[in-house]
């Protein structure tokens, strides 16, 4: 939380290096409340993510686009497929020597850029109708909505809160995370096989992701309570909060 982010900060800092430090992410972890103290109501809580050195595991997480999103990106509808899509630049900041630097078609990138592929790739892309031509003869590349995975996941998280109603199944201990939060943690910096550590196991959340995710784990904890409510869980499952 606020009171231990920033001197943890350091810490990490020291043990892993400044240059390992990746994000400080912000979790809105209750919804808004009428606080009566003279202060901003507290609904987020920190975390920090480092890896051990340059080269980590890092699947990328996304999230699906909104329906804004689609309609005010995706305006255009292809005449052949029915397929919405979006035109975007063919051209890349950078000056290039070789093919992308050069005309393709009688045309020449733009002072201080390039082509985003090579005249041969251009070619293709046109003869498969992926490449969208203006009045005045100016190429854009059609990005198709079917073909988007969703827009990489940023470093505020709305959509992760703590448990906050009598339907979310919990063990009821009391620093208790949210699953999905782990799932993504756990998505994004481990694949299938490797293996987790917790040094703080609590209520044991991130050995259940663990094993759903087929992951290997440890978990530690000097805290009887937290040791029953781990056995608890691994072998009854979680309850309804209610």
């Amino acid at each position: 939380d606020s009171k231990m982010a920033f001197p943890i900060k350091v810490i990490m800092d020291e043990i892993f290096g400044v240059q390992n430090f990746r994000n400080w992410i912000t979790r809105r972890k209750t919804n808004p409340k009428n606080y009566t103290s003279k202060a901003y109501g507290n609904i987020s809580d920190y975390i920090l993510f480092y890896s051990k050195s340059k080269d980590y595991i890092w699947n990328k997480q996304t999230e699906p686009l909104s329906e804004l999103q689609t309609e005010n990106e995706y305006r255009h509808i292809d005449e052949k497929t029915g397929r919405k899509y979006m035109r975007v630049p063919l051209h890349a900041p950078g000056v290039r020597k070789g093919d992308t630097g050069k005309d393709w078609r009688g045309i020449t990138p733009p002072p201080g850029k390039h082509w985003q592929y090579s005249p041969i790739t251009l070619d293709e892309m046109d003869a498969k109708g992926d490449i969208y031509w203006s009045k005045n003869g100016n190429p854009r590349r059609k990005i198709y909505l079917d073909e988007n995975k969703g827009v990489g996941v940023q470093d505020i998280w709305w959509d992760f809160k703590d448990a906050h109603n009598q339907n979310i199944k919990i063990t009821g201990y009391p620093t208790e995370k949210n699953l999905e939060l782990l799932k993504r943690i756990l998505l994004a910096s481990s694949n299938e096989g490797d293996i987790v550590l917790d040094a703080f196991i609590g209520s044991g959340t991130v050995a259940d992701v663990a094993s759903q995710l087929n992951r290997k784990w440890i978990g530690i904890d000097n805290s009887f309570e937290s040791i029953k409510s781990n056995m608890r869980r691994l072998t009854h499952g979680t309850e309804r909060m209610g």
